[in-house]
């Protein structure tokens, strides 16, 4: 265990909350300190360059398939509070996680991290630089004529489309959603167009170096499914980094080379939001080698950007390799499937079994009829997903409210799908998806929002809260009840009961002679199933009051 770093100790400040003992001897009131709302941390300062680190595929599928299945289930962690959070509750901005999508409009997200980048079709020739190995799927490395290297991938045999559409599509939606990710894109390209780098080498079947030919390109172009209608050939195409790739990062702990890593990953709210924004988009294959750590340069610094990479097994992408239905409903091999099959003797008949085909042939096995973001199941255990608490899933629920209908359309305009009816497939299941996950999140909680809204009122003051379900455009039958308290936690009473909107007006009486005061909202809706509760903190000094501090759900 490292001692703490100055980091850690400005992070841990950043609720600026301490404990007080209030009410009762066996309850505890979390009360906020004053102090500034962080927006952004500094975690790019100087750091000697890390050595990569490999990923152990082997010893990584028997810890996950089979060890953490039966450490977690045998003693299931309860969450620990985000520690990437400010005061409201906030993932901050760091070198994990921006927050971007309030300034991005349908446009930007179309073009992608790329922006006005025309892209390696505007830059022929292209030079192969070598083939690609591991994964699923067939490729090579290339430069383009003004020298961007990039890494190329085709769909996988006998499913033309489907892997480069989603690979396309879902890398602008993480984009969006706040994550660092690589610029990738759907090229089409003809056999003139390549050309073999001098030196260029290629492993053959004994594992020797031999130098690259004409014929393995053609024989990689060979097995490529479907062509265009001019004959040529369509990919996706991801371009490298800057920087220098240095491995994955792990699903627990910190990386103990990079002193800038001070929050245990499954305690950082924006991966345990990857919960929430995987079950939207089907990106079943996140594990370690599908994330990436990058030692870049800016200015006179030098450290480690984080990354998401490979998102081609979205969208139905990683069905077209394996055709399995169960994907999605349960991890690859899964103990608790497997043990509550035996005494049905394989009679059982599963959800997933009820599908179908896919509905278009360039799109997966990608549908919202069955689809349930609370039993949603990656192919893999994951420690930040399974962190994952009511107010981690709250929060990412608000930075999906932010992907509107014209962005999910412009995303999947840069699929290229060749049939119209399939982008339209893509993108009424995206919409509706959308909507499922939010109305599963924007409930793990209270789902008042705009707390800081305080307007004065001749007889006390009015809190002009709303509703984020109905915010996020959907109906939400909710009935909000208010209740206000002492720093201590003692209740002075309640100011509003079964209302439809969070919205409320809190008598001069009952704030009188408060300094600091707790606005509780809860919300029960039409099944009479009462939500956690969120809290808002409001101090008074001489320009009123204003909100301190936001929890959720216990937090």
């Amino acid at each position: 265990m490292r001692p703490p770093r100055p980091l850690v100790l400005m992070l841990l400040a950043i609720p600026a909350c301490a404990l007080y003992c209030g009410g009762c001897a066996t309850r505890h009131q979390v009360v906020f300190t004053d102090g500034p709302v962080i927006t952004r941390v500094d975690d790019t300062r100087d750091i000697p360059e890390p050595e990569e680190l490999d990923f152990l595929r082997l010893s990584h599928l028997i810890d996950n398939l089979v060890l953490r299945q039966a450490r977690l289930g045998l003693d299931p962690n309860p969450p620990w509070p985000a520690r990437d959070v400010n005061r409201l509750g906030r993932v901050v901005d760091s070198s994990w996680y921006t927050n971007r999508i309030v300034a991005l409009d349908a446009e930007a997200v179309g073009r992608g991290p790329g922006g006005g980048d025309p892209g390696p079709e505007a830059y022929r020739p292209w030079t192969i630089t070598g083939l690609k190995t591991g994964g699923m799927n067939p490729g090579f490395n290339f430069r383009d004529s003004r020298g961007a290297g990039y890494i190329c991938k085709f769909d996988k045999p006998g499913e033309p489309i489907v892997a480069t559409a989603a690979g396309a599509i879902a890398s602008r939606l993480f984009w969006a959603l706040g994550y660092n990710v690589p610029d990738d894109r759907v090229v089409e390209f003809e056999r003139g167009d390549l050309r073999i780098e001098d030196g260029a080498t290629v492993r053959n079947e004994m594992g020797h170096k031999r130098a690259l030919r004409p014929d393995d390109i053609d024989a990689l172009l060979e097995s490529v499914p479907g062509r265009t209608p001019g004959g040529g050939y369509r990919a996706l195409a991801s371009r490298f980094l800057d920087g220098r790739p240095v491995g994955g990062y792990a699903y627990s702990g910190t990386r103990e080379d990079d002193p800038n890593d001070t929050i245990p990953h499954e305690k950082r709210r924006s991966l345990r939001g990857l919960r929430v924004f995987g079950a939207w988009l089907g990106h079943v294959d996140q594990k370690i080698d599908n994330s990436l750590d990058v030692y870049v340069k800016e200015g006179d610094r030098r450290f480690l950007r984080h990354y998401l990479v490979d998102f081609d097994a979205c969208l139905g992408g990683f069905w077209s390799a394996r055709h399995e239905q169960r994907i999605g409903f349960h991890y690859e091999f899964d103990l608790h499937e497997f043990f509550t099959g035996l005494p049905a003797l394989g009679l059982m008949v599963r959800p997933y079994e009820r599908i179908g085909p896919p509905e278009h042939p360039q799109i997966g096995v990608f549908e919202s009829r069955l689809f349930d973001p609370a039993a949603w199941r990656p192919n893999y255990v994951n420690n930040y997903f399974d962190a994952c608490g009511r107010a981690d899933a709250f929060w990412a629920g608000t930075v999906l409210a932010g992907i509107t209908d014209r962005i999910i359309d412009a995303a999947v305009e840069a699929g290229r799908y060749p049939d119209p009816a399939a982008a339209g497939i893509a993108a009424r299941v995206l919409r509706d998806r959308r909507d499922k996950t939010l109305r599963w999140a924007l409930t793990r909680a209270a789902p008042a929002i705009g707390l800081d809204r305080i307007v004065p009122t001749g007889t006390g003051l009015r809190i002009r809260a709303g509703d984020a379900l109905a915010a996020a455009g959907l109906a939400s039958g909710l009935r909000f009840g208010v209740e206000v308290l002492d720093r201590d936690g003692v209740s002075l009473g309640t100011a509003l009961r079964e209302s439809p909107t969070p919205e409320v007006e809190i008598p001069a009486l009952m704030e009188a002679g408060l300094d600091y005061m707790i606005v509780r909202w809860s919300a029960v809706d039409a099944d009479g199933r009462r939500l956690p509760d969120s809290e808002g903190h409001y101090l008074r000094d001489a320009g009123g009051w204003r909100l301190i501090g936001v929890l959720r759900d216990g937090e």
